[in-house]
């Protein structure tokens, strides 16, 4: 049996513990294990058949490594699948600095005349340090939205299987364009609405104290689908702003063919945070 395995006592290292940035606030009971407290999790370090499944594009879009990843490296999640995916950014984040340490050695390119891609070492304890999720104590009045005729959008942060499953939409209508194939109007259509659908918890017809609140998806997508290009806006802007909080991400690098200061915006899909 493993857990007997005499081998295994040297090679399980204990880890360190995170705190998401969502502090665990949008998720339902049941999520983290009980002694988890405002989503402090631990996150071991990662093996390297772990990490071989992380850098696999094809089993993240799958968005089942998820799983995976947090059944060894961060148990206490309970409900992998119900992870936001400003939290699955933060988790990434958090298992290279448990996995190699504070320091990332990443590749960038200044935009000036004479200049050529360069590794530069990344501090991570910074951006870990550093979490915009003071104004999540606003979420209330941040995930709410107000429309001209008197219904209020009620918003939620993206999951990261809404942003996975509309990436896959996005890169089938991309390969359409590069084999100059017909992108139909219900296609494009079926897009926006995803979007729009990601950041919709409910619509509550009014704003009335016993006004009807609807959570069921088809009646909402329908509504999603009737909407005029003014709501479409106002919700899209209201979401925008709801989801300032997390990581930054945006990174200063001194570029070393000008030495001019610049800002480097890391890449958030794990494949390539991974690789650097």
């Amino acid at each position: 049996m493993s857990s007997l395995n005499p081998l295994l006592a040297k090679i399980k290292l204990p880890g360190r513990v995170f705190q998401l940035p969502s502090k665990g606030l949008f998720y339902p009971v049941g999520m983290f294990a009980e002694s988890v407290k405002d989503a402090e999790v631990q996150v071991k370090p990662m093996s390297a058949l772990t990490e071989i499944k992380v850098r696999s594009a094809d089993l993240l879009y799958s968005a089942k490594v998820i799983g995976e990843v947090c059944a060894e490296c961060v148990p206490e999640i309970l409900k992998p699948e119900l992870l936001l995916s400003k939290d699955v950014d933060a988790l990434f984040l958090f298992l290279v600095a448990a996995t190699y340490g504070n320091t990332k050695t990443i590749k960038s390119m200044h935009n000036c005349k004479k200049s050529e891609a360069h590794d530069y070492q990344v501090d991570l304890e910074k951006i870990i340090g550093s979490p915009n999720n003071k104004i999540l104590e606003h979420r209330a009045v941040l995930y709410r939205c107000e429309l001209p005729n008197g219904q209020v959008v009620n918003l939620k942060p993206v999951s990261f299987q809404d942003s996975i499953e509309m990436m896959l939409l996005r890169q089938a209508i991309s390969r359409k364009e590069l084999n100059s194939e017909v992108i139909t109007h219900r296609e494009m259509e079926d897009l926006v609405v995803r979007d729009l659908m990601s950041v919709i918890e409910s619509v509550t017809d009014g704003l009335e104290r016993d006004a009807l609140t609807v959570t069921d998806r088809t009646s909402i997508s329908e509504w999603v689908r009737g909407l005029s290009r003014t709501y479409d806006d106002l919700i899209v802007e209201a979401a925008v702003r709801a989801a300032e909080w997390g990581f930054n991400f945006t990174v200063k690098l001194k570029c070393k063919d000008c030495g001019a200061e610049y800002d480097h915006e890391m890449e958030l899909n794990p494949v390539n945070f991974l690789s650097g």
